[in-house]
């Protein structure tokens, strides 16, 4: 459990603007503190500044609403973060952003359930009617738009609805978050919170959907890895970058850990992000000494996982392990395996691929650490792959064998090769 097992970036890979707690929606599980702030847009404009300074990989605008500020003013904060970052909102679809700026990555969009389901837990009839009118709207105007449900007690016999819902709708993709105790919704948490085998129910369904829609499902929030099996056997698995990779900054410029965190490190008005980042009280969370004592201590993935969701109302203490994880008696042993290394295949190339720059791809090469910046990863490149992504945007190459004659002195052409394929895989170009 040493903290020397946890790699610091200079900055997180993800930040979560709140813009707002303002909502015109009341759902039922909602992790704001409160929905009837006032939206003070002189303070936000100084935090979008600030993260735009900070070279945020990926910029999320959410709130409570982030609609609530109108399309003029959310094309304003996408305008100057994309240039730097790839930036998403998520929005309850209950407004239609007319007009809304195409350098945005990703829209998303929660939907709970299918109908009155929906509307179950937005709180609000003919909340999944407007929704469904704004997701149409965006997929026709040649957005990607996410699916973002919230998995519940209620909904949890549901999940394959939903993804089917997403698929109809050509939705980009559905990344489920599982319900936690914070903000307003934890006064409902015996209704909406999960057991072990409810959870196995929406687990099976999400698989199952995910293959036979063939549309891609994941989780949007952590899930400890030995909470099933079969997350890891079906590729699902979901680590927690929260202090590690990940921060959020609500709508008075606090910076936390997460959005279900209270505890505050600083202010990015008063203080550079990353003086914020690196200071000694985050060493509290990230030396992962509060788990000394529980069932996650000496588990080999506790440095990946980082014991699920650890930000939990209904627990004294700053931090704590998983909910679920505490429902367990037993740590299974599955959980040992998880990190066993599969060596990379790589196709075989005969001939050399023509290609083009993703629009969304970003090389950041600001701080000490350099990135690969695509519309949903950040990736951490060496020096030799650095240098090359460089040339292709610089040079503006076309082909693997503008670069090949590029570098001919440095790199064999396989090395060529299986970077090209990477930068496919990970959607940095495009095949021509």
């Amino acid at each position: 459990m040493a903290m020397s097992k946890i790699n610091i970036p200079y900055v997180p890979h993800l930040v979560h603007i709140e813009t707002t707690y303002a909502c015109n929606q009341e759902c039922i599980f909602c992790y704001n503190p409160n929905r009837s702030m006032h939206i003070d847009l002189n303070i936000i404009d100084d935090i979008v500044q600030r993260v735009y300074e900070s070279w945020i990989p990926h910029v999320y605008l959410i709130g409570g609403e982030p609609s609530l500020l109108g399309t003029d003013k959310l094309n304003e904060y996408i305008e100057l973060l994309s240039t730097r970052s790839s930036v998403t909102i998520v929005t309850n679809g209950q407004v239609y952003l007319d007009g809304l700026s195409k350098r945005l990555a990703c829209i998303g969009v929660p939907i709970h359930g299918v109908g009155e389901l929906h509307d179950l837990h937005a709180n609000k009839p003919g909340s999944f009617k407007k929704a469904k009118a704004s997701i149409a709207k965006y997929v026709a105007r040649g957005f990607d738009v996410r699916c973002i449900p919230v998995l519940t007690k209620i909904n949890y016999m549901h999940m394959s609805e939903i993804i089917k819902f997403a698929k109809d709708m050509g939705m980009e993709s559905v990344f489920v978050d599982r319900y936690e105790d914070g903000g307003v919704g934890s006064t409902r948490s015996d209704e909406l919170k999960l057991s072990l085998e409810q959870f196995d129910i929406a687990l099976d369904q999400m698989i199952e959907a995910r293959d036979k829609y063939d549309i891609p499902v994941g989780w949007g929030t952590a899930i400890p890895f030995c909470l099933n099996e079969k997350m890891v056997a079906h590729n699902m698995k979901a680590d927690c970058g929260a202090g590690v990779t990940f921060a959020a900054i609500n709508p008075f410029g606090d910076v936390r850990i997460c959005n279900q965190s209270e505890q505050i490190y600083g202010n990015i008005l008063s203080e550079p992000f990353h003086s914020i980042w690196h200071k000694k009280e985050l060493d509290n969370f990230r030396n992962l000494k509060w788990a000394k004592k529980t069932i996650c201590a000496g588990c080999n993935s506790i440095c990946d996982c980082m014991c699920g969701c650890k930000v939990d109302a209904s627990v004294p203490g700053e931090y704590s392990v998983d909910y679920s994880v505490r429902q367990n008696e037993t740590r299974p042993n599955f959980v040992d395996k998880i990190d066993e290394i599969v060596e990379k295949q790589y196709p075989e190339i005969e001939i050399w691929r023509e290609f083009s720059l993703n629009r969304y791809t970003r090389l950041h090469d600001q701080t000490p650490e350099k990135y690969l910046v695509t519309r949903y990863q950040t990736i951490l490149l060496d020096n030799d792959a650095a240098q090359l992504l460089k040339q292709i945007i610089e040079l503006n190459l076309k082909s693997e064998e503008e670069l090949f004659l590029q570098n001919q002195d440095s790199f064999h052409r396989i090395e060529i090769n299986n970077f090209i394929t990477d930068l496919i895989s990970a959607g940095a170009v495009d095949l021509v």
